[in-house]
């Protein structure tokens, strides 16, 4: 609710991980956290086209003309698009996933939930860490950082840089190569200055990931039939950089109220090569390019402490460019080696919200809470298909929208008792439309319409026992319209082609429960479920004319999910303590696409990940040997179909273990 503030007391169902927790869970990065949090799931498929899903609503930002429905913020600031958006969790203060449509307080394309990420702040302090990792695979990482004053009592810096290199564990029998490794670098530098009554943070982050890299293997593969194992003839290659630059200004005013302005300019940019006949011969490959800049600006004001209410009104201004330039280039099968085709495509975007929310205590007892949020949103669109295939279209398309929208929240928060509170709300959410402007047979279905959800939530939130336990249950009901959904849907020549449509209505609702447990001095425990039932009630012709998917589960949407995990931390000499941790997650089985057929369906699995080690009491050092996996099971965790028809599978990293010491000064 863009103040500090107990989540106990904040009306959102939001799992949030501090510091520890991250540590707790080893987490490199968002998608390490997905088996501890309830309902969310991210495919990791395809690194730079991460698919990010919540309360069984799922998707990517595919091409330069989709936004996906998930975003991110790293302090505040909307990281944009989905190749961005599984961060490094380097030196972060707290993660948040918020579950449910955000769109009064967070806007851009949150009608299935957001993720915010807050960074450390720089301290005036001297201090900093180095820290040391190796593993199997050939992994090696150093991670080192220093912060502290820089002159003056009100100007501090910090300045942290990670590199992560670490073997492929995919075995390419066609040339010996190995794939699905690690190449990370990243750095991260911010500036504080601290006045009597302002803080100015200027920040700056940049990360690059290289690797030969392909998520999926071709199930039943005579030439590389192991799991871990491929045939590629043609290169695997993912290279993603991203880089964001902000300014955050939060000023006191004499009246207690606080203004804050945001500013931000953020870039990304990938490159994929890949073989798309999955074989050692030369039939097809693929080359996807993106391009994507933007800057926003986001001005705040909040109202000063008082007893009896709190708001926050703002203006928020977003313009935005996705370049593209696709290609896919035939082999053998056609009869000039040239056989090609190519669709750059260039998306502007420009957007600007306004937005008020608030909390008004009726009672001792009872609270209101209510948002509204005005957009509106321009784009426009270029796109052109050259292709000498046959088997897509040529031609140009230039074409621009707009959208205008108003999206309320209202809700009542009772607080029953001390450490309890109900709450009821109602949300809208809102989702512009856009162009598939992808791989196509015909412009016939090239653009979509908005997309629009609402949301019905009851929730509690609980401390008992002391305050040593705590519960928090969410009960919801997503009611989408004009849903917009991505498929693959079969052709008469055994391949597939990727649509992009409004498939009617959907409903997803169930249940997702947190619970956390300090049972001893020494030992923690928690758990989590999420129940998720998401189905589509009308989408109609969507395999064709006279083919329905009515009553079909929407895509990575598993039924059941739930994990659970312990801590304990012991004291074993003078300043010294044992440190051991275990956690179980167990998944569901689902479907990965709209039409529910046997080889998109992906069956249930789990994963046991843990990690032990020892560290001073008075924080100077630590060393740790941890694990995932550690049943080394190769499960099947996402199962598609590709353009040439052949079935294909994503499976669990195997076992990977390592040890890394920190030293603290």
């Amino acid at each position: 609710q863009k103040r500090s503030e107990s989540l106990q007391d904040v009306p959102i169902a939001i799992t949030a991980f501090g510091a520890e927790d991250i540590q707790r869970l080893n987490a490199a990065n968002l998608s390490d956290l997905q088996y501890s949090t309830p309902s969310l799931t991210i495919s990791p498929q395809n690194r730079t086209n991460l698919r990010l899903g919540i309360r069984g609503v799922s998707d990517s930002s595919r091409n330069p003309g989709y936004d996906n429905r998930v975003s991110v913020y790293v302090d505040g600031i909307f990281v944009g698009r989905s190749a961005a958006s599984n961060q490094a969790t380097l030196d972060l203060e707290r993660i948040e996933v918020l579950r449910g449509p955000q769109g009064t307080l967070f806007g851009k394309n949150t009608v299935a939930g957001a993720i915010s990420l807050t960074t450390k702040k720089p301290e005036n302090e001297f201090s900093g860490f180095i820290r040391g990792e190796v593993g199997n695979y050939n992994r090696r990482a150093l991670t080192a950082k220093i912060e502290g004053g820089l002159g003056s009592d009100a100007l501090s810096g910090k300045l942290l840089i990670n590199t992560t290199q670490r073997d492929g564990h995919v075995d390419n029998l066609y040339d010996g190569s190995d794939l699905n490794g690690l190449d990370d670098q990243s750095v991260r530098a911010q500036l504080r200055w601290q006045g009597e009554s302002t803080e100015i943070n200027l920040a700056y982050d940049q990360d690059k990931r290289n690797a030969q890299f392909h998520g999926r293997e071709a199930a039943n593969d005579t030439a590389a039939p192991a799991i871990y194992q491929v045939s590629f003839n043609a290169g695997s290659l993912q290279d993603q950089e991203t880089r964001g630059l902000s300014l955050t200004v939060d000023h006191e005013l004499s009246n207690g109220m606080t203004l804050s302005s945001l500013t931000a300019y953020r870039e990304t940019e990938f490159q994929n090569t890949a073989d798309e006949d999955y074989r050692p011969l030369d039939i097809a490959s693929s080359a996807l390019n993106e391009d994507s800049n933007h800057w926003t600006q986001e001005f705040r004001l909040l109202s000063a402490e008082n007893d009896s209410y709190d708001w926050v009104v703002g203006a928020f201004f977003l313009d935005q460019t996705n370049e593209s330039t696709s290609s896919a280039i035939g082999g053998a099968l056609f009869p000039n080696p040239n056989t090609r085709v190519d669709v750059p495509a260039t998306v502007d975007v420009s957007a600007w919200a306004l937005y008020a929310h608030g909390n008004y205590q009726l009672t001792e007892t009872l609270e209101l809470t209510g948002g509204v949020r005005f957009t509106r949103e321009e784009k426009d669109v270029a796109f052109v298909s050259t292709d000498t295939t046959g088997l897509f279209i040529n031609g140009a398309y230039n074409d621009s929208l707009s959208a205008t929208d108003v999206s309320p929240m209202a809700g009542l928060n009772w607080y029953a008792a001390d450490g309890v509170m109900l709450y009821a709300k109602y949300a809208r959410g809102f989702k512009s439309g856009g162009w598939n402007v992808d791989f196509l047979r015909t412009f016939e279905q090239i653009s979509f319409g908005d997309e629009q959800v609402d949301s019905y939530e009851l929730g509690i939130k609980s401390d008992f026992w002391d305050g040593r336990a705590r519960l928090n249950v969410a009960a919801y009901r997503n009611d989408y319209t004009d849903f917009q959904v991505f498929q693959f849907v079969p052709l008469s020549n055994g391949g597939t082609v990727l649509t992009l449509t409004n498939a009617g209505e959907v409903t997803a609702q169930g249940i997702e429960v947190d619970l956390n447990v300090a049972a001893t001095d020494w030992l923690t425990f928690w758990a989590t479920y999420g129940y998720t039932d998401a189905t589509f009630d009308s989408f109609k012709n969507a395999g064709g004319p006279g083919v329905d998917y009515d009553g079909n589960a929407l895509p990575d949407a598993p039924e059941n999910a739930w994990s659970l995990g312990a801590q304990t931390i012991t004291p074993i000499a003078a300043n010294l303590e044992l440190v051991a941790s275990l956690d179980y997650s167990y998944r569901d089985d689902f479907f990965t696409n709209a039409n529910n057929a046997a080889n998109t369906a992906v069956e249930s699995y789990d994963i046991i990940n843990g990690r032990l080690g020892i560290r001073t009491s008075d924080g100077r050092w630590e060393a740790f040997l941890w694990g995932r996996n550690l049943a080394d099971s190769d499960a099947a965790i996402y199962a598609s179909r590709a353009f040439l028809g052949i079935n294909r599978q994503t499976y669990l990293d195997p076992l990977m273990y390592g040890a890394n010491v920190t030293f603290n000064f």
